[in-house]
This record gives structure tokens, C-alpha cells and sequence, in this order.
């Protein structure tokens, strides 16, 4: 005999983690499969893949201006966990008078800010979007997937000058921010909305992640791709 009964679907699991533990496990680790970053913050961009799996990281910095000569430079690093390369992309090419190759360089010579060498030492950037989740006490979620909270910037370095704090003033206090994760828990999204403030023309603060698993791994050079980084270039980046 068959049953005339219509079958049940269990329902979906509670999460009954606060909405500040959810955002801040949806962060990449040093575990995560290969993605993609962008940043775009008030006066300069970033994006990069991080290949935690194979230890490869790939930054590209936002395009830098030169009056004299004339020309625009991209910085591009790729680190490994023993090896550095810098690339200049020079338009037009050359036009710094580095080489326009991979420049090989010592990653004890052109540290970290924190004085470690610079090599992939299990990245999770940028880390920005983890600063944010870490000093808000008050993130909320506000449908599946989607939070939103604030900020102290006064409290948490590294996003804005002394000179736009001070033009802030207390609006420093409480900074807008929105969250967004994929279905399996994935950070994909944060934005920050800064006001204007004085002669603070203010903006968005924007972080997102992509193609998890997906990303091309960064290819490294070849031997006739690459050249022994030059003395001066150790002059300009230090």
C-alpha cells in the first residue's frame, strides 16, 4: 500500500552563532581554496589572488602617476613561501629605468612592516574586512547571508589620517558597514561608507571576494622571464 501522505523535508539547521561569529568565520584562512580579492578604498585599489593550497600570492597595487618623466607604473608582487618577485609595468615601458621583467628580489631586504621577510606565510588578505568585523560589537543580520553593523575608525588603524579623523570628529564612532556571504558561509562582500566631512570629500570602502576554487593559479616566471632585482630597487622600496 502506498502511503498518501506527502513527504517532510527536515528543516535547515539553526545557527545559533551571534551574527559577529558568522561574519567572521565566512573570512578567508590560511586553509581556503584559491580566490580572488578587490579593494577599493578612498584614494587607491588593490586585487591579487591568494593560492593558500599551492602557497602563492599575487598583489597588483593601484596604478602610480610620475610627472617626471612623464609615465604610470604598476606594482605587481608574487610571493611564494621562498621565493619574491616585484614586476614595474611602466607605461610607457621602461620609463622608470627598471627592467620590465620579474625582478627577483631578497625577501629579507624588503621585509614586512612587522620585519619579516616578505614571502606567502599563509595569507588571508587583505585583512581589512577582518579588522572591521573584529572591533563592531554591534553587526546584525538583516536577511540570509546579508549583515550589516558599525564601525570605530578612531579605534582601528590603518583606514584613515589623523587629519580625516580629526574632520570627522564623532562620526569617526560609527562608520556603516554591509556584509555579504555566500551560501557555504563565504565572506564575498564588505562595504564601508564613510561621510564627507570639512574638506573630507569621504567615500565607500569597498573589499570583495571571488571565484573561490575558481581563480587561475598565478603563473610564476620563467628563467628568461625574470632578472636579479637591481640595488636601487631595494633604495626606492625601503
Amino acid at each position: 500500500m502506498v502511503s498518501s501522505e506527502p513527504s517532510r523535508t527536515a528543516p535547515p539547521p539553526v545557527d545559533n552563532r551571534a551574527p559577529q561569529q558568522i561574519v567572521i568565520a565566512g573570512f578567508p584562512t590560511g586553509t581556503s581554496p584559491i580566490y580572488h580579492y578587490t579593494v577599493k578604498s578612498l584614494d587607491s585599489s588593490e586585487s591579487g589572488v591568494i593560492d593558500a593550497p599551492d602557497k602563492i600570492a599575487e598583489i597588483t597595487l593601484s596604478p602610480q602617476h610620475y610627472t617626471r618623466p612623464p609615465y604610470t607604473e604598476v606594482v605587481i608582487y608574487l610571493l611564494t613561501k621562498d621565493r619574491s618577485w616585484l614586476k614595474l609595468e611602466d607605461q610607457p615601458a621602461g620609463r622608470s629605468g627598471f627592467p620590465q621583467k620579474w625582478m627577483s628580489f631578497d625577501p629579507k631586504k624588503l621585509p614586512n612592516e612587522d620585519g619579516t621577510p616578505d614571502v606567502y606565510s599563509g595569507e588571508t588578505a587583505p585583512r581589512a574586512a577582518y579588522i572591521i568585523f573584529e572591533n563592531s560589537s554591534d553587526i546584525s543580520r538583516t536577511s540570509s547571508g546579508h549583515f550589516r553593523g558599525t564601525v570605530n575608525l578612531s579605534q582601528t588603524e590603518g583606514f584613515l589620517t589623523a587629519k580625516n579623523l580629526k574632520a570627522l570628529g564623532k562620526k569617526a564612532d560609527s562608520i556603516p558597514f554591509t556584509v555579504v556571504l555566500d551560501a557555504q558561509g563565504r565572506l564575498t562582500s564588505t562595504t564601508m561608507r564613510i561621510p564627507a566631512a570639512a574638506k573630507f570629500k569621504g567615500g565607500t570602502f569597498e573589499i570583495t571576494y571571488d571565484h573561490y576554487g575558481t581563480a587561475a593559479v598565478p603563473k610564476l616566471p620563467t628563467a628568461a622571464e625574470q632578472t636579479k632585482a637591481p640595488a636601487t630597487l631595494y633604495r626606492l622600496f625601503n
